[in-house]
Formats: structure tokens, C-alpha cells, sequence
């Protein structure tokens, strides 16, 4: 199929299940790849983990698994292993997410030292050689181990979870960054072998703590439940207003001037406690108070135009109708159709635009095995 994108032409076997592995290849799909997505008799666990389904599938399956073909092979057998052999052996990649038991026990380690031409993405558990690698791992696991929920919550609340598996989306942004660097260096060095690159859940789930892991590393502090106010910014986070929360994120000396002035309270920018960032941190409360007493005379929407006026970056705090009938995203093409055997579903599109077009939707979310005989009756045709 003709997509004019700059991954027309790259072949990708995926052997990936639940959401990182699949997000992964569904990135590189949506940028042109041809993907062939095999799964076991019975299905990628996701695709019945609902409510909520449509037509019967799992609105989770279909929020990662577009733009590719689907087979069924049971890797437990031998020929089942065969076509996956086959497979690999003709794609330019090859992703997978099997603990390492698992993929030795389905032939898999075998076949990736067997394809030295073929770059290996592995989606593991957590980085090979350590006590957790063949271990099972899962996103709440990964954000109660890495320390996310330690830093998400409030004293009242105690820790809580992130409210999207953010660490599964994180390992799948990893996981196509390692394809398309493997596929950038085996174009420019063609004659060597391709990577054996690892994206383990745990370690990319521990590098998004960014500020928080360096705030304890370089500066000995350990992160505290703050809800939602920023650790080492202030003011950053949503105030109440007379009626609806609105987040202010004032980063910079100028826009908190800015704000200032938007209040009517210049005097605030020559008081000691809030005078430059390090003493707005130290008194967030009293910063608070003073903030919401003024914000609370008068409602989110009158606001926002003034703080927008001092060039200060604030927003609502929307729930998801609000976000979907706002203008940037309803009078866009972010939202797309997918075509479903029962019928059409709204999904959620591909972000980036490239050379200014975004990139539409090519393929719905396969049925299982839908592209089974399709796909084996090729193989079978092609081998030696």
C-alpha cells in the first residue's frame, strides 16, 4: 500500500501484546511501516479488557493496534514457529515483548541470533541481567516500583497512580525511538549487523521522573505528595476561582510580574515571600491563599482573557467533553474514524503532521486472525 510516509517500504513483525509493545509498533505503522501483528490462538489479552467495548472489542485494543495486519499463529508449535521464521526473516524489524523464558521457550532467542540482518527491539519487564528481568510487569506495577507514585497524590490521598498508563506509553515512545535509530544506522552502515536493542519497562518508567529523580540525586530531597503543585516552581499549578479550577504556570520572573499585575496586587512582586521562585516555593501556601482570594471574585473564563493579555500561560482544568469540543481539537483532524466490522468509532489520530498533512488512518484495528490466510498463503509462496 502506497502511504507516501517516511517509513514506506519497512517491514515490521510484531510480536508485542497489552499496550507498550503495541503502541510502539503502532507508532512506526503511523508513519508508513507495513505491520504484521501475530498473535496466539485467543488473542492479545487486550482486546477483551473492557468495559468499555465497541462492537465487541476493547476500546483499549483499538486505541493501540491500527494500522496493521493481524494473523494468529500459535508459536507453540512448530510450524507456528516456522511462519514466525518466516516472518522475521523477511521483515526489517522485528518487536517483541516475551519475558526471556517465554521467548526461549517459543524458539525466539534462537531465531533473533539466526537474523543478524534484522533489528531486534525487545519490550522487556525490566533491563536483562538484573532480578527482575523475567519477571511479569505491568504499568501499575511499574509506577508503584519506579517511585511515580511516591510523587503523585497528596498527604490526604496518599500515593496514588497516574491516570493513563504512563508508563506503558513511555516504553512505547522508547521502543519506537530504538526502530527508528536502528533503522537510521543500518541505512548508513548497511554491510553490519543490526542492533539487539532492549526498552525494559522499569528503567524507561524511572527515567521519566526527570526532575524529581535529580532533585533527590544532585540535591538530596526527597519528593514529597504536593498534589498538584510543581516541586521546584511556584505559582504552577491549578487556583480556584469563583467557579472552576484555572491553572496558572508561571515560569519566569516577567510573568509573574505578569500575574501581579493581572490581580491588581504589583506590591506582591517586592514582598519577601514571594519576591523571586525560591521564596514562592517556600511559601506555596501563603501564595495560595493570596492567589485564590483574589481569582475567587470572579470566574475561570473571565480571567483567562486577562492573563492571556500579560502573556501568562494558563487553561482550564477539562474534563474529557471539554477537551474534545474544544476548537484547537474539534475544529481539527486529530479525531478519526475507524471503520469497524459492526460499524464506525471515533479514535484518537495520529499527532504529528508532516510537511504540514497529518497522517490519516489507513487500516482499522485488525479482527483477530483477519489477515491470517492472507499473510501465510504469501509465505508459503515465497519460500525456498
Amino acid at each position: 500500500m502506497g502511504t507516501g510516509l517516511p517509513l514506506e517500504g519497512i517491514r515490521v513483525l510484531d510480536l508485542t501484546r497489552v499496550v507498550a509493545g503495541p503502541l510502539g509498533a503502532q507508532i512506526v505503522s503511523d508513519l508508513g511501516a507495513d505491520v504484521i501483528k501475530v498473535e496466539q490462538p485467543g488473542g492479545d489479552m487486550i482486546r477483551t479488557l473492557s468495559p468499555p467495548s465497541v462492537y465487541g472489542v476493547a476500546t483499549y485494543f483499538l486505541s493501540v493496534n491500527r494500522n496493521r495486519r493481524g494473523v494468529v499463529i500459535d508459536q507453540r508449535t512448530e510450524e507456528g514457529q516456522r511462519f514466525v521464521a518466516d516472518l522475521a526473516g523477511a521483515a526489517d524489524v522485528v518487536i517483541e515483548n516475551y519475558l526471556p523464558s517465554q521467548a526461549e521457550r517459543l524458539g525466539l532467542t534462537a531465531l533473533r541470533d539466526a537474523l543478524p540482518h534484522v533489528l531486534w527491539v525487545k519490550v522487556a519487564s525490566a533491563a536483562s541481567g538484573g532480578p527482575l528481568a523475567d519477571e511479569p510487569n505491568f504499568d501499575l506495577i511499574a509506577q508503584a516500583r519506579s517511585g511515580i507514585m511516591s510523587v503523585t497524590g497528596t498527604p490526604e490521598s496518599g500515593p496514588t497512580k497516574v491516570g493513563i498508563p504512563i508508563t506503558d506509553i513511555t516504553t512505547g515512545l522508547y521502543a519506537a525511538i530504538a526502530i527508528l535509530a536502528g533503522l537510521f544506522e543500518r541505512a548508513a552502515k548497511p554491510d553490519e549487523s543490526a542492533r539487539r536493542i532492549e526498552v525494559p519497562l522499569l528503567e524507561s518508567a524511572v527515567s521519566i521522573l526527570t526532575n524529581q529523580a535529580s532533585n533527590y540525586l544532585a540535591g538530596g530531597v526527597i519528593p514529597t505528595l504536593i498534589g498538584n503543585d510543581h516541586p521546584n516552581i511556584a505559582p504552577y499549578a491549578p487556583y480556584q476561582t469563583k467557579d472552576l479550577p484555572l491553572l496558572l504556570a508561571v515560569a519566569s520572573e516577567k510573568q509573574w510580574q505578569g500575574l501581579c499585575e493581572a490581580l491588581g496586587h504589583e506590591e506582591w512582586s517586592l514582598d519577601p515571600r514571594f519576591n523571586n521562585n525560591e521564596a514562592r516555593v517556600k511559601n506555596r501556601e501563603a501564595l495560595r491563599q493570596e492567589i485564590e482570594a483574589v481569582l475567587c471574585s470572579e470566574g475561570a473564563e473571565a480571567w483567562m482573557p486577562r492573563m492571556v493579555a500579560k502573556e501568562i500561560p494558563c487553561a482550564p482544568v477539562n474534563d474529557l467533553p471539554a477537551v474534545f469540543a474544544q476548537a484547537q481539537i474539534a475544529t481539527g483532524d486529530l479525531i478519526e474514524t475507524m471503520e469497524l466490522e459492526g460499524g464506525p468509532v471515533k479514535v484518537v489520530g495520529f499527532p504529528l503532521t508532516i510537511d504540514g498533512v497529518r497522517p490519516r488512518l489507513r487500516r482499522p484495528a485488525p479482527t483477530l486472525g483477519q489477515h491470517t490466510e492472507e499473510v501465510l498463503a504469501y509465505v508459503k509462496e515465497h519460500r525456498s
